[in-house]
């Protein structure tokens, strides 16, 4: 039996480095989160943003997509955009409702579960327009969020414009998972 070679296993690409990499940030943006340093968390949050650019991108242009990296990657961003919302409940529970965050995990399972039901019988169901909008709009509202905590908690105004943020949050949350389920129809309706 031959020995395993970290670095010859196209599962741990340099694209998918980066997810695993996004994945320990998500961790260190929690701790720091969860304790309340609020410009280290948002750092690590950004990075971890930076990084699910960078894995996209290099994925794609260097044709380095692998069937890891499908599912691990939307994954880890479930695990930080979710987790985040959660975490930041009990820091601005003035601001953000809870069940907005309800909204925006149900969606994560929804959309999984489809994903995963209509791959069972052989129909791709990438992402969307829709879904990258969702998670851009997600993660803009979480930094902004964070940035408020850590330099910006003095403006009022500010405090306003996540709302309006939190709110449009959940509509394209939302909008998305619709679009998703439509998405999904044929592989539903299939007997």
């Amino acid at each position: 039996m031959g020995s395993f070679e970290f670095s010859k296993c196209t599962a741990f690409n340099l694209p998918n480095r980066l997810t695993l990499l996004r994945l320990l940030l998500a961790i260190v943006f929690f701790i720091f989160l969860s304790y309340r340093y609020y410009n280290s968390a948002l750092a690590a949050f950004l990075l971890a943003w930076l990084t699910d650019w960078l894995d996209g991108y290099l994925a794609r242009k260097k044709g380095l997509l692998t069937d890891f990296g499908r599912i691990a990657d939307p994954f880890v961003d479930k695990i930080i955009v979710c987790g985040g919302f959660i975490l930041l409940i009990q820091h601005a529970h003035d601001i953000i409702s809870p069940w907005m965050v309800v909204v925006i995990v149900a969606r994560e399972f929804l959309v999984n579960s489809l994903r995963s039901y209509s791959e069972s019988k052989g129909i791709e169901f990438g992402a969307t327009i829709w879904g990258k909008a969702k998670m851009f709009v997600q993660s803009f509202t979480i930094s902004l969020i964070l940035l408020f905590f850590a330099q910006l908690n003095h403006f009022v105004a500010i405090k306003q414009g996540i709302i309006i943020m939190l709110w449009l949050t959940v509509i394209i949350t939302l909008v998305s998972g619709i679009k998703y389920m439509v998405k999904a129809g044929p592989a539903i309706l299939e007997k």
